[in-house]
């Protein structure tokens, strides 16, 4: 008989276990997801453009000279580029493409020269436009 009730108490104690684990599992989900919703303070997502017009945006955004608007009003470009090209097509406006996306105009002039995938796009954002390669197949 006390073997039984040694092989109960160990079920039991797996159970427990089990249960607590699957329950720090579950808490630990939530912790980790809590933070993905639009209430970013930390400030660590990436805004992405609307062509809504933003409430604290005044209605003549891209108006100016000097600012640049989604949606192709203000565009400092005609398209996508990269490189040299860019760099040229930007002219007067590398200074506020730069500021646009927190670098000095040096460090914008490098990177463009430096790395090949990256490219302003027309709103003067930068992206990355990164060919894959597929890998070699055996045959």
């Amino acid at each position: 008989m006390p073997d039984t009730t040694s092989q109960q108490r160990r079920t039991v104690l797996a159970a427990a276990a089990a249960v607590v684990v699957v329950a720090l599992a579950v808490v630990l989900a939530v912790w980790l997801t809590r933070g993905s919703g639009d209430d970013d303070p930390a400030g660590d997502s990436v805004a992405v453009p609307s062509d809504a017009p933003s409430a604290s945006a005044p209605s003549d955004a891209g108006t100016d000279a000097g600012t640049v608007a989604p949606g192709g009003q203000g565009d400092v470009l005609p398209r996508a580029m990269s490189g040299q090209e860019a760099i040229d097509a930007l002219a007067e406006h590398l200074d506020h493409v730069a500021e646009l996306n927190d670098m000095t105009p040096d460090q914008l002039r490098d990177l463009l020269l430096r790395d090949a995938s990256v490219e302003v796009t027309p709103s003067g954002r930068l992206m990355y436009d990164d060919q894959m390669t597929p890998p070699a197949t055996s045959e």
